[in-house]
């Protein structure tokens, strides 16, 4: 495997080590910059091999094919924990990367999009996990999250967590927002959670940095709009406040501490802490609490779905379900380019190509309907 980049920016020996290095540098999300440098490292390590490589217009698509021939290979080999779909994405990621060095005009063509090359990538035959979450699952979870809240106030506990995590359900189910437009992404240091100053209740509008790493207008329908805005004043938060904070009492404590260490001693700190909580100190002085991760806004889901006793064939409700659950509906009613537009689709072909599947039921059952003889 090629070595990573020295640190001090020069590359390495390699012939391909620079034309990768530059390509990595013009990502800016972590975790397809990760998936991009694994695949671009496997495929220079196959093709040049024989040492007849030295530069990136060296690579020919007769090279293409003999890696599409190993992928296909390697997804075929038992024991081996890699899918056909793997290696599909896999060789869209270098296919992607010749694109780059195309316009980069380090090349003139791009020998990767030769069929003659795709052709030899193995055959997908298992269906992606495309959980979403049922109109009945939505109702459910709604509803629990809503007597949560009741609970917690005829109760007297601290109501934050509760209000917080139903804003959680209420902003995903309805919103069709991406769980990494509104929680933090360790991976990526533009996805910091969506923060307050996005939110504009009163228009009914969120803020978001969409998958296309452009900042994009999310609906905040009425149900989901009313829920937020009554957590917000349970939280009472400053508006550079990530929307969802993390609620990790070890987390919030550490920020407390670390963030006036510089300002207090560290008795009047723990003062301040015992007298009020951290979330208290943080508005007094100007701190800013940790986002929840989109980690961690799976833990909540999980949590909150096994207290609803909810058991989605063995899993919970994922955040994106809610995503493609409410795209679902709206496509199965008809509303083909209100799922588009609710969803920020570039396209109403987007819509149909994602929920092709529905297209697929909703055909099928008119043409029962004109055949069916009874």
């Amino acid at each position: 495997m090629i070595p990573d980049t020295q640190a001090d920016g020069t590359p390495g020996d390699e012939p391909l080590r620079e034309p990768i290095d530059a390509r990595l540098r013009s990502i800016d999300a972590g975790n397809y910059r990760r998936s991009v440098r694994s695949a671009l490292e496997e495929f220079a390590t196959v093709v040049c091999e024989d040492g007849d490589i030295q530069a990136v217009d060296d690579i020919t698509k007769h090279d293409c094919r003999y890696y599409a021939q190993y992928l296909r290979d390697r997804a075929n080999r038992d024991g081996d924990q890699f899918s056909a779909r793997t290696a599909h994405k896999n060789y869209a990621f270098v296919r992607a990367s010749f694109t780059w060095w195309q316009r980069d005009d380090r090349i003139a063509t791009n020998p990767a999009q030769w069929r003659g090359a795709t052709d030899e990538l193995p055959e997908i035959t298992s269906d992606p996990d495309r959980q979403f979450w049922t109109r009945q699952d939505r109702t459910a979870i709604l509803r629990h999250v809503d007597q949560q809240v009741d609970a917690v106030l005829n109760e007297g506990d601290d109501p934050l967590p509760a209000f917080r995590d139903r804003a959680i359900v209420y902003v995903l189910a309805l919103s069709g927002v991406r769980g990494a437009e509104v929680f933090r992404d360790p991976a990526d240091d533009r996805r910091e959670g969506l923060r307050w100053s996005d939110v504009d209740l009163d228009g009914g509008i969120l803020r978001v940095f969409g998958k296309t790493r452009t900042y994009q207008s999310a609906p905040l329908p009425t149900d989901a709009r009313s829920r937020l805005r009554r957590y917000k004043q349970v939280l009472d938060p400053e508006e550079g406040w990530p929307v969802f904070p993390s609620l990790h009492r070890p987390s919030l404590y550490r920020t407390v501490r670390e963030g006036l260490a510089d300002e207090l001693p560290e008795q009047r700190i723990e003062e301040l802490l015992d007298e009020g909580g951290p979330l208290a100190v943080m508005r007094k002085y100007d701190l800013i609490p940790p986002a929840l991760s989109v980690r961690g806004a799976r833990t909540v889901m999980k949590r909150l779905c096994e207290a609803a006793d909810l058991d989605i064939d063995g899993e919970y409700l994922k955040p994106h379900g809610a995503r493609r659950g409410l795209g679902h509906q709206l496509y199965t009613e008809g509303q083909a380019e209100l799922a588009q537009e609710a969803l920020r689709h570039q396209s109403v072909e987007t819509t149909h190509q994602a929920y092709h599947d529905v297209q697929a039921e909703a055909t099928a059952r008119r043409v029962d309907e004109i055949l069916s003889w009874e």
